[in-house]
């Protein structure tokens, strides 16, 4: 199983995103730059994030794109799903496309291993917000340019994701 480049790159481009000061849009050309993404890809994984109602675009010489909430309101689960789709390990679990990619018997224990692992990966990502991406990210940065705050908060959030 791999998280497609579509949802590494939408995660990507949304941190840019959540970067930006609350309600100041940031330009498809900006976030292609600052991230080196191509802007044809970048239109089309907006769009999907539009749709699934995780950005919000706004028109004009000063538009570009904005959260549509609050960055502790987006989960990773929600902008994979919006990408990708559900994670999903094996189509065991799935009857219409069962018959194409399993041949076991109809109860079968390997079946509830996936689906177990399946509801783990989402448990995973949807307990881990945009918003605690921003702050390990900022972390990070602190961490790279000089000695660490004793007080920060990154072993918490290291703990959150892993």
């Amino acid at each position: 199983m791999n998280i497609s480049t579509r949802g590494r790159y939408g995660l990507r481009a949304l941190l840019e995103i959540a970067f930006q000061p609350k309600g100041r849009p940031l330009t498809i050309r900006d976030i292609s730059e600052k991230q080196q993404m191509s802007v044809t890809y970048l239109e089309q994984i907006l769009h999907k994030l539009k749709k699934a109602g995780i950005v919000r675009s706004k028109r004009g010489a000063k538009g570009g794109y904005i959260l549509a909430r609050d960055g502790n309101k987006i989960t990773v689960s929600q902008i994979i799903n919006a990408l990708d789709g559900p994670i999903s390990i094996s189509y065991c679990d799935a009857p219409d496309l069962r018959e194409k990619s399993c041949i076991g018997p109809e109860v079968c224990v390997s079946r509830i291993l996936w689906k177990r692992l399946e509801d783990l990966i989402d448990n995973a990502l949807s307990s881990v917000t945009l918003a605690d991406l921003k702050a390990q990210s900022s972390c990070l940065q602190k961490e790279a340019s000089g000695p660490m705050d004793p007080n920060s908060d990154l072993k918490t959030i290291r703990r959150k994701i892993v």
